[in-house]
């Protein structure tokens, strides 16, 4: 019964989490879309390169993975590597390090898990200083994953369902749909 009921709350945050992936993208039919979910997906931790082309995609999304990718500066270069491919911006979603249930919920990468903080020095370092938000979605009340939503360009994220100013960027909360909160 208990494992149920963590296996149902795991799945409402993951729909969660592709709400705001959704709400990230726009509803554009034509943009392409390249989701990263398994970690035979992912480059080799040594040479950081995908199979595809610079810009191949409108959006790239990765989740539940940077965590799994070894050092804060293989998690930069792989954050990098994202952007290379996306034409417009990128979505990474991590469970949070924080969550009071984080150590069943993952217990195998528990000690791997990143917290806001974490997030926010490996967005500091990237090339371009692009705009970016972080956001995260709830259960039980805490925040059990955060997202990072980073454009390329103002144009992309003005298109985007997340208001974004110029200057320091901050944390948000989940985007403008359903069973998500704004804050």
């Amino acid at each position: 019964m208990p494992f149920e009921l963590i296996a149902r709350a795991q799945k409402h945050c993951r729909q969660r989490l592709a709400q705001a992936f959704d709400a990230f993208c726009g509803d554009d039919p034509r943009q392409s879309r390249l989701e990263l979910s398994e970690p035979e997906q992912l480059p080799s931790r040594e040479r950081v390169r995908l199979p595809y082309e610079d810009g191949e995609f409108d959006w790239v999304a990765c989740h539940e993975l940077i965590e799994t990718f070894g050092s804060h500066e293989r998690q930069v270069r792989l954050l990098r590597e994202l952007l290379r491919i996306a034409r417009r911006g990128i979505f990474v979603s991590t469970p949070n390090r924080g969550h009071p249930l984080a150590r069943w919920l993952y217990p195998e990468r528990h000690a791997q898990l990143l917290d806001a903080l974490a997030i926010k020095t490996m967005v500091d370092v990237l090339p371009g200083r692009p705009l970016w938000k972080l956001g995260h979605v709830r259960l039980a009340g805490f925040k059990s994953h955060y997202f990072l939503m980073v454009w390329k360009d103002a144009a992309a994220a003005a298109s985007s369902g997340y208001p974004v100013e110029p200057g320091p960027q901050g944390e948000e909360s989940a985007p403008p749909a359903g069973s998500v909160r704004l804050r």
